[in-house]
């Protein structure tokens, strides 16, 4: 994706509210929203002065948020940040639709597997639809990995996994399986996948959790 953000605009948006917009600019696609012939992967964010509801309106009130998440809670003054969009160069996209979501989703389970910003994108999706529905039959079995939205039969669930493929200990260390995903059974349960694990083959010292070379 081209992003075209000077570093101040990149410190400003930083939270993780932002984070939905890479959830929901696919589903925005499949509904047709955009045309089909619109690349939504080259852009920019760009400031929007609209009245809308922005994401600052349910950050107080979602009871999903974990605490050391919540920008506004531990101080952050400005809100600047909330009032970005991401905006393709060839085309518009359409305002998330939070209940239009859930009903193209109703009777499914959604699972995001990745790492920690695969779960900001849990936070900012379960908290957008929150907001949208604040009264209905909602039930989290443990909110920081599992929330269902009863009344659309629509449950979003987050599974932690930093390579998608196995670590496994070894006489040298932690191994990294490439040819092996004992967790795909538990992913099979889901209806809609979605997968992030880049950020993490870029690591290159002791934080990457696995050693280099094979036994």
């Amino acid at each position: 994706m081209h992003l075209e953000l000077k570093m101040d605009d990149a410190k400003r948006i930083s939270c993780h509210f932002l984070a939905i917009i890479l959830i929901t600019l696919p589903v925005f696609c499949l509904a047709g929203g955009a045309g089909k012939n619109c690349d939504i992967f080259t852009g920019s964010w760009v400031l929007d002065q609209s009245p809308y509801p922005y994401l600052s309106d349910y950050s107080p009130t979602c009871p999903f948020i974990r605490p050391e998440f919540d920008c506004h809670k531990y101080g952050r003054p400005d809100r600047q940040y909330l009032k970005y969009k991401w905006q393709p160069s060839g085309c518009n996209l359409p305002r998330f639709n939070a209940i239009g979501f859930l009903k193209k989703m109703q009777g499914k389970q959604i699972m995001l597997v990745g790492d920690s910003v695969t779960f900001n994108h849990y936070n900012s999706l379960i908290c957008l639809l929150h907001a949208a529905v604040p009264n209905s039959n909602i039930s989290a079995a443990d909110p920081w990995r599992s929330v269902t939205f009863h009344d659309y039969g629509v449950t979003v669930t987050i599974f932690m996994s930093h390579y998608l493929v196995d670590i496994e200990e070894t006489k040298i260390g932690r191994l990294l399986k490439l040819d092996s995903i004992s967790s795909g059974d538990v992913w099979k349960q889901a209806d809609v996948l979605v997968f992030n694990t880049g950020l993490w083959w870029y690591v290159k010292d002791d934080r990457k959790g696995y050693v280099n070379h094979p036994p």
